[in-house]
Parts: C-alpha cells; sequence; structure tokens
C-alpha cells in the first residue's frame, strides 16, 4: 500500500488556510496515524509540528504533534482509535500565529541578506515568538525590518523543478541543503522582498502579521508578536 501523504499546504497558499479536511487512514501505528492527506504541517524545517483533532466516528481524537518518520507523515495522538477514515480538524488559531511569524523570518531574513550580507544559518518559529541565526553580527537595524506588516506585500507559492534552480533565482539560499530525492522545490515568494525555497507555512499578505518586535543580538535575532 502506498503511505504517500499529500501535504495540501504544498500546493498554494490558499491552502494553507484549510481548517477541516474529510481523510483517509492508510495505517495506524502505536501512537498515530498515517493519512492519505493532511493539511496539518509536521516538525521540521524550522516549524513545529501542528495540533488539532482526528474524528473517527463518535470519537475526538487529541493530535498532539505531527512528525516525518522515515517517508512516512505521522500524526501522533493521545489515544488510538481504529477506523478507516475520518475527519481532521487543525487547531487554527496556533497554527494561523505560526504561520504569521514564519512568514516575517522570511522577510527578516531576506533584508538581511539585501541589505547587510547577512546570511540565516538557520531559523526556529512558534506561536507568536521566533528566532534566527545568523553568520555575521548586528546590533542595529533600519526602520524598514519594523515596517514589513506596513508593506502589504502579496505571498504566493508555487513550485519549480529541481533542474532550473540557480543561485540568481534564490540569492539568499542554500541550495545544497535540499534533499537530493527532490524533483520539483516549493517556493514562497514575498512580492518585491523575498524568494526561497521553504516547505511551511504562510500568510498570504505581510498586512497579517500585525504589530511585532524585534531584537538584534549580535549572531542571533529575536521576534514576535505583542
Amino acid at each position: 500500500m502506498n503511505e504517500e501523504t499529500v501535504a495540501l499546504y504544498l500546493k498554494s497558499i490558499e491552502d494553507c488556510y484549510l481548517k477541516e479536511l474529510p481523510v483517509n487512514i492508510i495505517s495506524i501505528e502505536e501512537d498515530g496515524y498515517v493519512l492519505d492527506r493532511t493539511i496539518m504541517h509536521y516538525e521540521g524545517g524550522g516549524q513545529p509540528g501542528d495540533r488539532g483533532q482526528l474524528l473517527i466516528g463518535d470519537n475526538e481524537v487529541q493530535i498532539f504533534n505531527v512528525i516525518k518518520r522515515k517517508n512516512r507523515i505521522v500524526h501522533l495522538a493521545k489515544e488510538i482509535v481504529e477506523g478507516k477514515e475520518g475527519i481532521l480538524r487543525l487547531d487554527w488559531e496556533r497554527r494561523y500565529e505560526i504561520m504569521k511569524m514564519h512568514t516575517l523570518q522570511h522577510a527578516i531574513s531576506a533584508l538581511l541578506y539585501d541589505k547587510h550580507g547577512i546570511r540565516t544559518i538557520k531559523s526556529e518559529v512558534y506561536k507568536g515568538y521566533g528566532e534566527i541565526f545568523l553568520d555575521k553580527e548586528i546590533y542595529n537595524l533600519e526602520d524598514d525590518f519594523y515596517r514589513i506588516n506596513e508593506m502589504a506585500r502579496d505571498v504566493k507559492r508555487y513550485s519549480i523543478q529541481k533542474e532550473n534552480l540557480n543561485a540568481s533565482l534564490l540569492k539568499r539560499c542554500n541550495l545544497e541543503r535540499l534533499p537530493k530525492s527532490l524533483t520539483k522545490v516549493s517556493i514562497v515568494e514575498i512580492d518585491g522582498i523575498d524568494k526561497c525555497a521553504c516547505a511551511g507555512t504562510h500568510v498570504k499578505n505581510t498586512s497579517e502579521i500585525g504589530k511585532y518586535w524585534l531584537r538584534a543580538m549580535g549572531k542571533k535575532l529575536e521576534f514576535g508578536k505583542f
């Protein structure tokens, strides 16, 4: 049986806003479920795993995390209920805040590279908070860094064949870090600010981020919502 789970949020930015989804259960593991498709992001790429519920018949199974285990996306559950199909429901409030932080991180990292030649080594985003680890120190930020929400730039997602990727297209990204097995790469583009390979979830427009704060601390930059 094919255990490939289709991650719908990778299709478009609009699909990042799906909150509920009918699913088929491909297999049941001792700690979770493998589904034919999902709206939940698995833990990785600097973004935490989603939470929510899997409704199986009259049972509401709590999904407390989603992980990638070998080639399977596993929805970790607090209890296991047998079944062949169900309704997957996302903890939308938490997820939406993470989407805002992830989009903000992309924009900050792009400005750091364009204005100062500073690359992002890695980043982590959470609900209402994020961290960016840098290859050079910085302590002072220009006004642009504090106006990303006011710029109201559209965000879109599309796929490119891996062989068509090049350094000029994704200037700030390290293409060597992409998995060797990929044939298509998901690109997230913030209009006029950034293009980056990314499998995470994002908002449609930077205006959705709302008010936020930044703290430059040398090789680490913190940011979060007021």
